[in-house]
């Protein structure tokens, strides 16, 4: 992931923000949404119940959380936005960590620390785009400090939770190789443009990872047999959210600020659920 992600930043250095922009898009609408693409399979695999009986109910409960989210952010987009952005934090931070951390209710501050150090120290990075996206979306204008509030605050959360679990062998972690991840997420973030800098997190340190979790999961291993298999459960998933996508694209491209708002309601929507899913797989 280091080589990966080191190429990538090579790529900021030598490709143009259009450029960049089309290959990030590219990586979230592929391996970003995939990953997230075969949810209703690994809730089966945690069920008793028939499958046709399963799948019903499953896909009802999924669509009730896309269409609540939907509403959420519709009616209350500040805390829509805000829920989101913790939510997504606390995901991020238990892909990172469930398989080195002994579930606990301290697990879960944990998770959450780590995802908002990445998500600030991206906003704070990018802090002018990011007010600027906020601000088309909430009405709300965020000054730049309180991107380093949250930030300094959630690392020494972070810090804090690692040395205490550590010294109470609750957590398996090399802190020097953890802090020196982060080093080069700042190097990133700060040298790429907004969009290349999340692609490159959420694809090569998230999406990856975690698909191959669920091929194991699923599969017992990882294997182009496996992987392939995967694809093939996920693939009507992964299109229909493509289909859905595109319609917005279609109808609402001509305007940034809405269709901005719209992308950012659309990743809400698929990712609510998803959190949720992959955090009862954790838990199972």
């Amino acid at each position: 992931m280091i080589v990966l992600t080191f190429f990538f930043l090579w790529v900021s250095v030598n490709f143009n923000i259009e450029a960049e922009a089309i290959l990030a898009y590219f990586l979230i609408f592929t391996f970003g949404i995939l990953h997230g693409s075969n949810d209703l399979k690994l809730i089966q695999q945690t069920s008793s119940t028939s499958k046709k009986k399963f799948f019903l109910r499953a896909l009802a409960s999924y669509v009730a959380v896309i269409a609540v989210t939907v509403v959420f952010f519709a009616i209350v987009p500040t805390m829509a936005l805000v829920f989101f952005v913790l939510a997504s934090s606390y995901h991020f931070g238990e892909q990172h960590w469930s398989s080195r951390v002994k579930s606990s209710p301290l697990s879960y501050i944990f998770y959450s620390c780590y995802g908002l150090v990445i998500f600030f120290l991206l906003f704070y990075t990018n802090a002018t785009e990011v007010s600027s996206i906020i601000y088309q979306v909430t009405g709300i204008q965020i000054p730049d400090t309180f991107y380093l509030y949250v930030l300094c605050t959630s690392f020494a959360g972070f810090l804090g939770i690692s040395l205490w679990s550590q010294r109470k062998k609750k957590i398996k972690v090399n802190l020097v190789k953890e802090l020196f991840f982060l080093l080069v997420f700042a190097i990133v973030f700060k040298t790429a443009s907004l969009l290349w800098a999340f692609s490159i997190y959420f694809v090569v340190w998230h999406s990856i990872p975690s698909l191959m979790d669920q091929t194991n999961y699923l599969y017992g291993k990882v294997s182009k047999n496996t992987l392939l298999k995967y694809v093939k459960t996920s693939f009507v998933y992964w299109l229909v959210s493509m289909i859905g996508l595109g319609i917005l694209y279609y109808l609402f491209h001509e305007k940034q600020g809405l269709f901005l708002s719209l992308m950012i309601y659309f990743l809400a929507a698929i990712t609510f659920p998803h959190v949720i899913v992959m955090n009862r797989l954790n838990r199972g």
